[in-house]
């Protein structure tokens, strides 16, 4: 079981932080080949008022994709899905902190930041995010 600061701690050891606000982290993870994506992680509270990890990469902007073929292709893994936020499209998934071990975390980043640097590279052939 986790808490927010074990998964501060957890980040760090393992990856090279970007910046980190009062309950927020962003980091880069490596993909396939040259490329790499951006991750960040929030802590937010649920509708169960209980704490959960937040963890988002960007796919692009909303004007710059088509929208259809990246909700299509959200559909795909078995967790998350597509937002738009802060004028970009963001793959999102979200893990309650207290029911998951440390090690769970680093296969949500994961996913995430898989799923999103897929979706960026076919929809915009970029690596900017």
């Amino acid at each position: 079981m986790a808490d927010w600061n074990d998964l501060l701690s957890f980040v760090r050891v393992r990856y090279e932080i970007m910046r980190q606000r009062d309950g927020e982290l962003w980091f880069r993870l490596p993909t396939t080949g040259e490329r790499a994506q951006t991750v960040a992680v929030r802590l937010v509270t649920g509708e169960d008022a209980h704490p959960w990890a937040q963890i988002t990469s960007a796919v692009g902007r909303p004007g710059e994709l088509d929208l259809g073929r990246a909700l299509e292709m959200a559909a795909a893994p078995v967790t998350g899905g597509l937002v738009a936020a802060d004028g970009l499209v963001l793959f999102r998934h979200s893990i309650p902190l207290h029911d998951t071990a440390l090690d769970g975390f680093d296969r949500s980043f994961r996913l995430v930041v898989d799923v999103a640097d897929r979706m960026e590279h076919e929809l915009t052939g970029a690596d900017e995010h």
